[in-house]
């Protein structure tokens, strides 16, 4: 299946429940999802990475990361995915920034967040439900309040 959107993965692949499950969307679309183990030989400063190994995609991310964050790079990976970036650079939290000048990682970063954050959703608990507050926002999202502060101002409500 060839998606274009974080809705076409949505649409394809949520149950609906929030906050949404990255990780089973992942693993829905074929790729397999593998955390990271800096005290086996991994890289510590690495969030993420999303590649292609014996075939097959593969995102890995990091275990001492904060579960938002966690969620947030395999959202981002997937990102990678659908934009079809083939082996995408190791991700570092530099990259998740809003300082991130590189066209790949700044598309990654606002698929992630229309995938955690759906914009429909997030409108409708403001508008209609009136949840204003920033923390709950982002507990019910399963993000940082970084994050949910950002997708905020991305779609319009601050």
């Amino acid at each position: 299946m060839e998606y274009r959107t974080a809705n076409d993965v949505l649409s394809a692949h949520w149950d609906g429940r929030l906050p949404v499950n990255p990780q089973s969307i992942a693993q829905a679309m074929g790729i397999e999802v593998r955390m990271s183990n800096p005290f086996g030989g991994g890289n510590s400063t690495e969030s993420g990475h999303y590649m292609y190994r014996n075939g097959a995609p593969l995102i890995t991310y990091n275990m001492l990361d904060a579960p938002v964050r966690q969620r947030f790079t395999i959202a981002h990976e997937i990102g990678h995915h659908v934009h079809g970036d083939l082996d995408a650079p190791r991700d570092t939290s530099e990259q998740f920034s809003a300082r991130s000048r590189d066209p790949k990682e700044v598309a990654a970063n606002r698929f992630a967040a229309a995938l955690l954050m759906p914009a429909a959703l997030v409108k409708h608990m403001v508008l209609e439900q009136r949840v204003t507050d920033l923390s709950k926002l982002a507990s019910t999202f399963g993000v940082s309040t970084a994050a949910m502060e950002f997708r905020l101002k991305a779609i319009g409500l601050l």
